[in-house]
């Protein structure tokens, strides 16, 4: 499946929230909408209606795409039918969907769409953009009322408020239908325990879309798109069952976890746009988060951040989304491993802490599990590295000079850079299609939803463990810098003095600084929604009567940010030498490449050279986690 192209986002004036938190659907009735007569009995005059208020139900689903094949094994496994509350129900569904012809609705994160359903006809608007409430599934609100069955297209008079004043008079008036689906679908009701009811819909058919053509033909041109695909959506009960029963038909037929809906293809279809990468939100954590709430809010939205951007680059190669998906596996590692971590401290009620955090202690089945699937997730953040290694020199080569003499890459060099990138590109999209890697998100999404690894310790508030944990993290970074035994800054003017000290650090050794600063500014990033923004103090004029507005604050994660560059930038400019050094060997070693390894070592020695001073210029900063302390 696609998402389409940008998947929009659901603006803050969109539809009444209290309505979510209800957790129910409303109905209206046709009638609700009859103009009544006038108290004299004289013909009514129709008025405008105001929208209707609606009440919203929040979606959880899981979707898995699928093949054909896939799906016919799946019809006749003995496995669904011990778990089905009665026989599988055959419908044939056609939905179409409604916008304005610049998609307006789409553009505020909506889809309008009426379902046809034997004699039945449903209307419902969905968000298009999952909220990242469930680890790898879909959290989407929606709004839902039956229609007459004799009717056609949508009812606008139905819709809520929060929906209805986002588009004016005019743009209503130009919803339309833009395209359909057309459905076979197969769904059951399973019951995986007593108390939890999922809802499997096994789905077949195609995305329609017709297109006008009357310059050549005189009538309509239709593209389809095939469906094929498994959705499991939680009726009521853990979450957690939701991606044991996936793991279950994984296991019996090969699936591939998607993000991509029928609507995301039908809007690919509509506009042409490959689909494009998806940014990490911010975190939206409270000082009252508890370190059990945190982690699970962290590891979600790393893990939704990787299938979001998995899903752009298997539908389009978006190296965005190859970039996107390095940064979220950086996060989601980070996140195991502050668990892992955080599984060592005492309870709040309990005896006196550690000498530090991470400090050995007694076998812990729940520790081993997390390092176990830590360790599952290793092969995938090695491709991702790779491949970003060989995508940021093919963007450096681009930026070099093309002339005779200048440092850069000669034309094969430069083929075969193009070459490794797309190779390194296509392993991670082998990777993800591979059976392994939907088992391990399946297997880590009930591992987090399940909370068999929660513990009275992780029920403190993160804000008053952060700064420990951040403080060992920080330890750590001081550590890695001391073992790599810098040279002196050289003294003002001699620019080549760097390359004159000690032997350059072992690759092994800087790579585990840069991992360690990492993981120090990625774990302050989470944590930072945990501090209250403070604003900066007014400078008043001197002799001024009036105090000046107070300044907003300076970003609190700027000198952090600065050390995470200034340790960056030696590793990546080692990466880039090993790479290019690759290529020489590959394609015979060229003048022009002789002198880019030599700038290359250059830059890596300088910035080793500037390191010290920033590591001690970052130690004397009090950060946001040290205040009040």
């Amino acid at each position: 499946m696609t998402n389409g192209p940008a998947r929009p986002t659901p603006t803050t004036s969109g539809p009444d929230t209290s309505a979510q938190e209800a957790g129910l659907t409303a109905v209206s009735s046709p009638a609700a909408l009859e103009t009544p007569p006038s108290p004299d009995g004289s013909p009514a005059v129709a008025t405008p209606q105001p929208p209707k208020r609606a009440l919203a139900v929040r979606e959880v689903e899981v979707k898995l795409a699928a093949t054909p094949a896939a799906l016919a094994r799946l019809h006749a496994l003995p496995l669904l039918a011990r778990m089905a509350d009665g026989p599988p129900a055959h419908r044939h569904q056609v939905t179409t969907y409604y916008d304005t012809p610049d998609l307006a609705l789409a553009a505020h994160g909506l889809a309008l769409r009426v379902r046809r359903q034997g004699g039945r006809r449903v209307q419902t608007v969905k968000t298009w953009a999952s909220d990242a409430g469930t680890a790898a599934a879909a959290g989407r609100r929606e709004w839902e009322w039956q229609l007459p069955a004799e009717g056609d297209g949508p009812d606008l008079g139905l819709l809520p408020a929060g929906v209805f004043n986002l588009l004016t008079s005019e743009q209503w008036a130009q919803v339309a239908p833009r395209f359909a689906t057309d459905i076979e679908r197969t769904a059951l009701l399973l019951h995986p325990d007593p108390r939890t009811s999922v809802e499997l819909a096994l789905d077949q058919g195609e995305v329609r879309l017709s297109m006008s053509n009357e310059r050549e033909t005189g009538g309509s041109e239709e593209t389809t798109w095939p469906v094929a695909e498994v959705e499991l959506e939680l009726k009521g009960g853990r979450v957690a069952a939701l991606f044991e029963v996936a793991a279950a038909l994984h296991h019996h037929a090969p699936l591939r976890i998607t993000t991509g809906s029928k609507a995301d293809a039908g809007l690919r279809l509509l506009t042409g746009k490959p689909a494009a990468a998806v940014p990490a939100q911010p975190a939206a954590l409270t000082p009252v988060t508890t370190v059990a709430e945190g982690f699970r809010h962290a590891t979600r939205h790393a893990l939704g951040h990787l299938l979001e951007n998995a899903t752009v680059l298997l539908d389009s190669g978006d190296r965005e989304a190859l970039r996107e998906m390095a940064a979220a596996s950086r996060r989601l590692d980070t996140a195991m491993r502050l668990l892992r971590l955080a599984m060592t401290l005492p309870s709040a009620a309990g005896p006196a802490p550690p000498a530090r955090v991470g400090a050995k202690v007694g076998p812990n089945p729940h520790a081993e599990a997390a390092d176990a699937l830590r360790r599952r997730l290793a092969p995938l953040r090695a491709l991702l590295e790779t491949a970003r290694g060989w995508d940021r020199l093919a963007e450096r080569a681009a930026l070099l000079p093309d002339r005779k003499g200048a440092a850069g890459l000669s034309k094969r060099q430069r083929l075969a850079l193009d070459h490794a990138a797309t190779q390194a590109r296509r392993r991670v999209m082998k990777h993800l299609r591979g059976a392994g890697h939907t088992a391990l998100v399946l297997d880590l999404a009930a591992w987090v939803e399940g909370g068999g690894w929660a513990s009275p310790a992780l029920d403190q508030p993160l804000k008053t463990v952060a700064p420990r944990l951040l403080a060992e993290l920080q330890d750590k970074v001081a550590r890695a810098i001391d073992r790599l035994e810098l040279p002196a800054p050289p003294p003002p003017g001699a620019r080549n003095a760097v390359l004159m000290g000690k032997a350059p650090p072992a690759a092994d050794a800087l790579e585990r600084l840069r991992r360690r600063a990492q993981r120090l500014y990625e774990t302050a990033e989470v944590c930072r929604g945990l501090y209250p923004l403070a604003t900066a103090k007014p400078k008043a004029a001197k002799g001024a009567k009036t105090t000046p507005p107070k300044r907003p604050a300076a970003d609190p994660l700027a000198p952090l940010a600065r050390l995470h560059g200034a340790v960056t930038a030696p590793a990546i400019a080692r990466q880039a030498a090993q790479l290019v050094a690759q290529l020489a060997k590959a394609t015979g070693p060229k003048a022009r490449s002789t002198r880019l390894l030599s700038r290359l070592a250059q830059e890596e020695a300088v910035a080793l050279a500037k390191l010290p001073a920033t590591w001690r210029g970052y130690s004397r900063r009090r950060m946001f986690w040290m205040m009040g302390r």
